[in-house]
């Protein structure tokens, strides 16, 4: 009976340390899937196609990841940057991979008044002159990075005007035109009804009349394809 007793209570402490065992082995195994999902979330943080637009309210700024269309390095154009998935969206200096309305938002985030608001009256959107029609809105700074860049580069140093004026963005807004043409304009090269932002110092019009060229700098901005990011600020 004695043996009996023994017998049982070892096969009882030996079942006991295996499911111990067992629990122990569930816990460790549990904890992987929680690493691997926090290193997920800081790998989406940085800009890429995936995630192409972040908003720093600390800092202040929009960044917009994009790449360079090489063809237009040589070739003129007015569209600085567009919308891989608008209208225009192969036509640009910069291919954008963010919904050019994310855009309008993130920039109204940050405070910056645009010339027309979502539901506004688009008919005060431009300053009129004897020379054209100007857009009006918040002027917005807008520089420029890539891997490999030694600095960050004013929009300027990466973009040629024919006219040898210098580009001024400013904050058209123009949603509820950009949401209705889906031309995927982010940045254009003169006054723009439709873009998000355009240059305040060409009139509507100036490319299409052949007043003006536009085109990236070549002996800038590096190759095709070359991922870049483009910050913008209100400062």
């Amino acid at each position: 009976m004695k043996m009996k007793r023994m017998f049982k209570l070892f096969l009882t402490a030996l079942l006991a340390m295996f499911v111990l065992a067992a629990c122990s082995s569930k816990t460790e195994t549990a904890k992987e899937p929680v690493q691997k999902e926090e290193k997920a979330v800081e790998e989406t943080s940085k800009l890429s196609k995936g995630n192409p637009i972040v908003v720093n309210e600390e800092e202040k700024t929009v960044q917009v990841y994009a790449t360079v269309n090489g063809k237009y390095l040589v070739t003129p154009t007015r569209h600085g940057a567009n919308w891989v998935d608008g209208k225009y969206g192969d036509q640009a200096v910069f291919k954008t991979y963010a919904d050019p309305l994310l855009f309008n938002e993130a920039l109204t985030k940050l405070g910056g008044t645009p010339a027309v608001e979502k539901g506004g009256d688009a008919s005060k959107e431009f300053k009129e002159t004897a020379e054209g029609k100007f857009i009006k809105g918040d002027t917005v700074n807008v520089s420029i990075t890539w891997e490999g860049a030694d600095k960050d580069f004013d929009i300027n140093d990466v973009m040629v005007d024919s006219t040898g004026k210098k580009l001024e963005y400013h904050f058209g807004g123009n949603y509820d035109a950009a949401a209705a043409k889906v031309t995927g304009c982010f940045m254009c090269f003169d006054s723009c009804p439709v873009g998000i932002t355009s240059n305040a110092n060409q009139p509507v019009g100036a490319f299409e009349s052949g007043a003006a060229e536009f085109h990236g700098n070549a002996d800038v901005l590096p190759e095709d394809g070359t991922g870049v990011i483009l910050t913008y600020n209100f400062q």
